[in-house]
């Protein structure tokens, strides 16, 4: 018999077996639904027909869903092989299992087995019952068992029913599942599994145990004879299809074609003219101490950014993944970058840029075994730092110590609870830091109850809270529970657009509305001006996504007093007058996809973008939230915007200035916070442990805001009164002194390149041949060959470095203003 594994066929077999009555199993078994192993399972009882994901429900050919109270946002069906409910009452129905030949006439005396996994997302009163319901009649088998929410662990139900004389008039039955939630939380149904007991088809009691060369069966068969044979199955994993190990006149049975550090499941068969029903199962593994060889022959492909590792996996067959391990260019501080990698390559996006990075792989097998490191590789991009925005962030200094003593998986410990905001009994998420009039800074952050019902998925209900912080980077401490006086301070995703007369307007998510408020102090009070408008008559979104011009925008005041924000999924929106409510006009499509962005980066799913501009340009960070990184693009006029090359940031840029560096699980919500000038100071992230799913309700896991130090861009006046081209022989700059910086005495004239970033970024472009001290200012002439300037380019930049070797950076305008 066939074992289907491709879903999209499973999903049409199973569609043609609902329609037309037919059962995949063989005539020695009576299973009505669900489970019917070692063959396939019966009328998708184990919800894989039809994988639906995040966000979705999708419906079973074999099961139909009701919504009967409280519809829940995403209704109720299918999702990762699980039946859902989110509903205050929903009902999931089978079809009528009438479908196996061997088994249409009940008789009363049948027993009937059922059983069935269930959890429940979070703590609640969520409940599930099943019940067979025959023709009008229906036998509540279980009724509301309770659930433990929060754990992921499935809770397994079984017993039997006794068909009785009212039964078998009502005929062949279908299972209900009946779904009781509270607040929509999601009640999952795993699998269902009913079947008819027949003692004349009972298969063998098997038991199986580890010896040095395999797994050894046995099994005893009361039912056996002399010509009775046994068929072995074996199964690899839980969704895995079962394969058939051997046919033997025996009783046991020796494995050695097994996979050590696997978990496998184990049934046998008997057969002489029909085959019986299954025995039990065993699940068994057989783990060894033996590790690895290690991976050979690393190779390295360098791009401009990027460095892709390749490398010859290990000669072991029982290898499960590889690590992937990057040091400096001697070797030293190997910090791991990638592991879980199934493949014999890896595409690195942030090796450190103008040095030699080490690279060692070591393989892992499924016993968890760790190899010898492979031999190491040394590679180095092509691009200088400077050219990506993540050169910029700098270590995060120390305000007290590092501590453990905090909440947190093992990667964010030890840490500095004195960076950004966090606290034991709030999970913060997103916020922009601002330096007011009073000479302290303000956040106007997201929060919501760290032991909240629904843990990290209490958003939707948070609520903006005023910070208050002495240094940029924290500690900031919550001075206002709520920021404005409206709905009781519900909102999300908050962002503060610094107006041009130096007041303030803050957006916020509220109710899923675009709401807009005004304020002369960050300290409030905050005026509601009401809800942002948007022409909806374009074609640069799908339809679909326009809820994504109200969610997670980010704005900045235009100098003609117009508004433009840039909205969750990356596309611009203008403005049409100089009311911040609008209407907006569509300016430009989503990021996704957009040819502007290089295909390694372009095709991921973009959203929570933070938008600034400076005395040159317009600059925008947004994230991929699917890849674990951000990208940063520059624009002149935040409609027409130019990609920066690399990463904007990843889990991996977060360190402190002792060298501890510590990874989140994911970095969200991005802002800045800004100088007079407009330039970008700190970066400041939402970060969380662990998967967002993993952070559940009375755990110890949570989120917060962390603030990280920029490299500061120096402000540089272009000095030539023609605008420069490819053709322009010479170039004037003057890069202004500032506190900190001393532009006479600290820059190293040598280092400077100057030119289209094409250029610059390579360490190529133009060169110093002649400075000039201006005031407390350097004008430094540059030799025009070179520069790379083309249509393409409408800021000049510099890269350099000072006598210490600090980073210098820094972008002009095309011609003197």
């Amino acid at each position: 018999m066939k074992h289907y594994r491709n879903k999209k066929f499973k999903f049409i077999f199973l569609a043609w077996l609902c329609i037309f009555g037919l059962v995949l199993v063989t005539n020695a078994q009576i299973t009505l639904l669900g489970d019917n192993a070692p063959h396939a399972n019966v009328n998708d009882g184990d919800f894989e027909a039809v994988r639906g994901y995040w966000r979705q429900s999708k419906q079973s050919p074999c099961w139909t869903t009701k919504n009967v109270e409280g519809l829940g946002e995403y209704g109720m069906g299918l999702h990762n092989g699980t039946m859902f409910s989110n509903n205050d009452l929903g009902i999931a129905e089978s079809i009528l299992l009438n479908t196996n030949p061997d088994y249409q006439n009940p008789k009363v005396g049948d027993v009937m087995k059922w059983s069935f996994g269930a959890d429940l997302e979070y703590i609640s009163n969520g409940t599930i019952s099943l019940s067979l319901v025959f023709g009008r009649h229906e036998r509540i088998v279980a009724d509301r068992v309770e659930l433990i929410g929060s754990d992921k662990v499935v809770e397994h139900f079984s017993g039997t029913y006794t068909l009785n004389e009212e039964d078998v008039k009502g005929g062949l039955p279908f299972v209900r599942a009946t779904f009781y939630s509270e607040d929509e939380i999601k009640v999952f149904l795993h699998y269902v599994n009913l079947s008819v007991v027949d003692e004349n088809m009972a298969g063998p009691e098997i038991t199986a145990e580890v010896q040095n060369e395999g797994i050894q069966l046995s099994w005893n068969d009361k039912m056996a004879d002399e010509n009775s044979q046994f068929y072995v199955y074996r199964q690899s994993g839980e969704k895995e299809a079962y394969i058939k190990l051997v046919e033997t006149f025996g009783k046991t049975f020796l494995d050695t074609t097994l996979m050590n550090g696997v978990e496998y499941t184990y049934v046998v068969t008997r057969f002489n003219q029909e085959e019986s029903g299954a025995s039990n199962k065993v699940n068994i593994v057989k783990k060894d101490k033996v590790a690895p060889a290690a991976p050979t022959n690393l190779i390295a492909e360098e791009y401009e950014s990027e460095i892709k590792v390749s490398w010859t996996e290990s000669t072991d067959r029982d290898v499960q993944s590889y690590s992937v391990f990057r040091g400096d260019a001697k070797g030293n501080n190997l910090q791991e970058i990638a592991h879980n990698i199934t493949n014999n390559s890896y595409l690195d996006f942030t090796p450190t840029k103008d040095i030699y990075n080490t690279y060692v792989v070591f393989a892992k097998d499924y016993s968890g075994n760790l190899s010898l490191p492979s031999e190491n590789m040394k590679a180095k991009v092509k691009m200088v730092s400077g050219a990506s925005f993540s050169d910029l962030i700098l270590p995060m200094p120390i305000h007290k110590k590092l501590t453990s003593n905090t909440w947190g998986a093992e990667g964010v410990v030890p840490r500095d609870v004195d960076n950004g905001i966090e606290d034991s009994e709030w999970s913060y998420w997103g916020g922009r830091p601002v330096y007011d009039k009073d000479g302290k800074y303000h956040m106007c952050v997201t929060r919501w109850p760290a032991n909240a019902t629904k843990g990290h998925w209490e958003w939707p209900r948070s609520t903006i809270a005023h910070a208050v912080a002495d240094e940029p980077d924290g500690p900031y401490k919550v001075k206002d529970d709520i920021a404005y006086n409206f709905e009781d301070g519900l909102g999300h995703n908050p962002d503060v657009i610094l107006l041009n007369d130096g007041t303030y307007m803050l957006y916020s998510l509220i109710n899923w509305e675009a709401t807009l408020f005004t304020s002369n102090s960050m300290s409030g009070p905050w005026k509601r001006l009401g809800i942002i408008k948007v022409d909806e008559n374009t074609k640069l979104e799908d339809p679909n996504l326009f809820y994504r011009f109200y969610r997670n925008l980010s704005g900045v005041h235009m100098h003609d007093g117009r508004f433009l924000f840039v909205t969750k999924g990356g596309a611009m929106m203008m403005s049409e007058g100089k009311d911040p409510l609008g209407p907006y006009k569509v300016m430009t499509s989503p990021l996704q996809g957009n040819s502007v962005i290089p295909e390694k980066y372009r095709n991921s799913n973009f959203e929570d973008p933070v938008l600034w501009k400076d005395e040159v340009q317009y600059h925008m960070i947004i994230n991929a939230f699917w890849d674990y990184r951000a990208i940063y693009l520059r624009s002149p006029d935040g409609i027409h915007w130019k990609f920066n090359p690399g990463t904007a940031y990843t889990p991996n840029n977060t360190s402190y200035e002792d060298g501890t560096q510590t990874r989140w699980c994911k970095l969200e919500r991005p802002h800045v916070l800004t100088d007079e000038y407009g330039r970008a100071t700190h970066l400041s992230l939402a970060v969380i442990d662990v998967l967002k799913a993993d952070d559940l309700a009375r755990d110890n896991h949570s989120s917060k805001n962390i603030i990280l130090p920029l490299v500061l861009h120096k402000r540089i006046q272009m000095l030539n009164k023609e605008m420069v081209s490819s053709n322009t022989k010479k170039i004037k700059i003057r890069i202004l002194s500032e506190d900190g910086f001393d532009a006479q005495k600290d820059v190293d004239i040598a280092s400077l390149c100057f030119g289209a970033s094409e250029e610059v970024d390579f360490g190529r472009g133009c060169k110093a041949v002649r400075t000039k001290k201006k005031g407390k200012d350097l004008i430094v002439e540059f030799d025009g060959v070179g520069n790379g300037i083309s249509d393409d380019n409408f800021a000049c930049k510099l890269l350099g470095k000072t006598k210490k070797g600090e980073l210098i950076i820094g972008f002009s305008k095309l011609v003197a203003e």
